[in-house]
């Protein structure tokens, strides 16, 4: 099938009425507050839908239909990964929204020092660099499936940069979060509707067992994603959320406190359902090979680009281009929004200008936004695949994740054993892993130079650096200068005080980087533990809900 005027058409009406509604947003913009945090005004529904828009891309069904082609049912865990730690999402939300912080270099600064706080900008800068580059990416991997080569990868990842800008430089985080709420439906409609027309063309779920092998059917592998993989996926992952710099921005725009909790953890959950129509897709491409409808692919993240043009009728496939560019105009938007933050707040008027209004802020985190996609557009055209991106990502946030946890956590950690720690990270990182693949074709000789730079090595790669890391955070932490008592007493105490008792904070002379709306909760404010505890394992039955489905597919047919 191919590529028909209709489906060009449903693609610019919807590129025009989503662009306009993005654009319109922006009278609502008065000032940086509203620009990178909305006014802390969104309701549930809208928190939701932030964080499925922000947390779902073009790259994931790449990356997971592509391992589910080539590994079958155990592909999934390439999203599936964040499941176990998803429960601690409930726990994790309201100490974001506590803060009153615009920024997660907010935290730096504030429990590290400017030093930290400079340093995470730098940081989350380069991780917005590699995740915008990844998911443009998963985009032109996508596009040149489809077109068979005659759209190139280059064409579709230097269009997708510049769909989005428009109305996310315009309206800031007020744009994003309202078109990510019709943006969230298409991103569902995109993860599931290619599944009942590939199980049409196979002959069902029985016909999925007849043309596949039974090891397909398995939910972990003997090397990608054996059960040590994905153990260190999990680990990799707990500790990395913390630091990915646009948690703060998911959970901490909400009216209260609720609403944080309930966006991060049953969005994500949103997403973990769109992960089971990905991984269908994967295996369904691999039994129409079998079946001898399609050739096979010459690389496994084609699938799910060429199950959208053996598939969908005239009309739909330009329904799912549009529901791929909901994915990405959707995050791409969130996610330039809060590296400018980073830039124009923690950098520009923190190093460069500190005498900067608050309009030349605004001003500038919409120039710095630019920059800053063109840099991850740069690495979209060198990272090799969309699966080896994603491993960059969930390494690169570990090196931050430590000491978010232990700020937290351990009030002797300080500044000494914070830095000790990300040298040693980064350095051992560098060495053995991905990055150390291109020092040893300089340095031959050395044998360990990239050791454990595959994708399939990541278990050993997390290995190598992380237990390291703790030990010199925990050693210089120990050894270092403790961080000035009253300026811990504050920082622990705004983490202590529930949204809607800012009074206190004011009372005991506590900054208060930005509050906006201020709205307790009843229920937060009332019975904080019951709340905590409650949530936290309802959410574990979810979880443990969506394994048991995934159980139930691999068995349908069999």
């Amino acid at each position: 099938m191919h590529f028909s005027i209709f489906d060009t058409i449903v693609v610019i009406v919807y590129l025009i009425g989503i662009g306009g509604i993005g654009i319109y947003q922006a009278r609502k913009v008065h000032g940086s507050g509203d620009f990178f945090a909305g006014g802390r005004k969104f309701n549930k529904f809208l928190m939701i839908m932030h964080n499925l828009g922000t947390g779902t891309h073009a790259d994931d069904p790449v990356v997971v239909a592509g391992a589910s082609y080539q590994r079958g049912f155990s592909g999934i865990w390439y999203t599936f990964v964040y499941l176990f730690i998803t429960p601690f999402y409930w726990i994790i939300a309201p100490y974001f929204r506590r803060s009153r912080f615009l920024t997660t270099s907010d935290f730096f600064e504030a429990r590290f020092g400017e030093r930290l706080g400079l340093l995470y900008a730098i940081m989350s800068i380069v991780i917005f660099t590699i995740n915008m580059g990844t998911m443009l990416k998963g985009s032109g991997t996508i596009v040149q499936a489809v077109t068979q080569g005659a759209v190139p990868e280059w064409v579709a990842v230097v269009g997708m940069a510049v769909v989005f800008i428009s109305y996310g430089t315009a309206g800031g985080l007020v744009a994003t979060v309202i078109t990510e709420s019709i943006q969230g439906l298409l991103i569902v409609v995109m993860s599931l509707l290619l599944v009942p027309f590939g199980l049409y063309k196979i002959g069902g779920f029985s016909g999925l067992h007849q043309l596949l092998d039974a090891d397909k059917f398995n939910l972990s592998g003997p090397q990608e994603f054996s059960i040590l993989w994905i153990i260190a996926a999990m680990i990799a992952n707990l500790v990395g959320i913390v630091a990915q710099p646009h948690v703060m921005e998911i959970c901490s725009t909400g009216k209260t406190e609720w609403e944080g909790r309930i966006g991060f953890t049953y969005g994500a959950f949103i997403k973990r359902f769109c992960s089971l129509g990905w991984m269908m897709t994967g295996v369904i491409v691999l039994a129409m090979v079998g079946k001898g409808l399609i050739d096979p692919l010459p690389a496994r993240e084609l699938a799910f680009g060429t199950a959208i043009r053996n598939l969908l009728p005239v009309g739909f496939i330009g329904l799912m281009f549009a529901s791929i560019l909901a994915a990405q105009m959707a995050a791409l938007s969130a996610f330039m929004v809060a590296a400018s933050a980073l830039f124009s707040r923690n950098i520009y008027r923190k190093w460069l200008h500190p005498q900067a209004t608050d309009a030349q802020v605004v001003k500038t985190a919409r120039y710095s936004g630019l920059v800053i996609v063109a840099t991850g557009t740069l690495f979209a055209f060198i990272v090799p695949g969309v699966a080896d991106a994603l491993i960059y990502f969930w390494t690169v946030a570990t090196f931050l994740g430590t000491f978010v946890w232990a700020g937290v956590i351990w009030r002797k950690t300080n500044e000494i054993g914070a830095w000790l720690s990300f040298f040693t990270m980064i350095l051992i990182w560098t060495l053995v892993g991905p990055i150390g693949i291109k020092f040893h074709q300089i340095f031959p000789d050395v044998a360990w130079l990239g050791i454990y730079g595959t994708k399939d090595a990541f278990p050993m790669l997390l290995i190598s650096y992380l237990p390291a890391g703790i030990i010199m955070l925990i050693a210089g932490s120990l050894l270092g200068k403790p961080r000035d008592k009253k300026i811990l007493d504050d920082f622990y105490q705004l983490l202590k005080t529930p949204v809607g008792q800012e009074q206190k904070l004011i009372d005991a002379g506590i900054n208060i980087v930005y509050a906006g709306q201020s709205e307790g909760h009843r229920w937060e404010l009332n019975h904080p533990r019951l709340v905590n505890w409650l949530g936290f394992l309802v959410a574990l039955i979810v979880t443990l809900g969506f394994f048991g489905i995934l159980f139930i597919l691999a068995a349908l047919g069999s």
